[in-house]
């Protein structure tokens, strides 16, 4: 008569059922057998509940991220000041004429950011411009000095007198909320990549027949 067989739960053997040790958790072939298994399922247990900790604690963070305002401004003026480097990525500094690859460039505010938020997010604001020698140095280097032409001067050139006029005239407040905020940096990521990829950009940037907040609602 053949003698039946239990299977350790630790080492999965196989072994006479007189032999083993039988526990509320199963069979084992050893006590030892039978504390190593409890050993790892509790380390198993532990790990299991540190990862769903760890992930609540993020899931936690990415929405105390996506509505915190200050943060989703931040993020979003980064990506505009990339896309509109990107955009005159072949054009020299709009504050100097200094050509591409002769410095660092990125993209620079001509009326601030900090003083006028309407305009923090919009491109027709933003241009590609040496980082350190006009941009930090010369504050934006606006009006230009002996050395370079400056910034008005640059978008009259580049754009004509109407861009210029309608910066420098009255812009109604805007406050986006944080999911237009996100609209607008996914809207600009895209960009982004497309001309990374050699695509050619999807509307001029630069003309005056848009609303930034229409464009997010098409």
């Amino acid at each position: 008569m053949a003698t039946s067989k239990f299977r350790c739960l630790h080492c999965r053997e196989y072994h006479p059922s007189d032999s083993v040790l039988r526990l509320p958790a199963g069979a084992f072939c050893s006590l030892q057998h039978a504390v190593d298994y409890g050993r790892a399922k509790a380390q198993k247990a532990r790990q299991k509940a540190q990862k769903a900790a760890q992930k609540a604690h993020k899931r936690e963070k990415r929405q105390l991220v996506e509505n915190h305002y200050p943060t989703q401004v931040r993020l979003t003026r980064v990506a505009a000041q990339r896309l509109a480097n990107r955009l005159d990525q072949r054009l020299p500094c709009i504050c100097c004429s200094a050509p591409r690859g002769t410095a660092q460039f990125c993209g620079g505010h001509y009326k601030t950011a900090g003083g006028h938020p309407e305009l923090a997010l919009d491109l027709r604001n933003i241009h590609g411009q040496r980082n350190r020698l006009c941009n930090q140095a010369k504050s934006g280097n606006i009006h230009g000095d002996k050395h370079s032409h400056g910034y008005t001067e640059g978008l009259r050139w580049r754009y004509g007198e109407e861009l210029v006029e309608w910066l420098e005239s009255y812009q109604a407040p805007v406050r986006y909320t944080c999911d237009e905020l996100r609209a607008i940096r996914t809207m600009y990521d895209a960009e982004i990549r497309l001309l990374e990829q050699g695509g050619q950009p999807t509307r001029d940037w630069r003309t005056l027949d848009y609303n930034l907040r229409d464009v997010i609602q098409m």
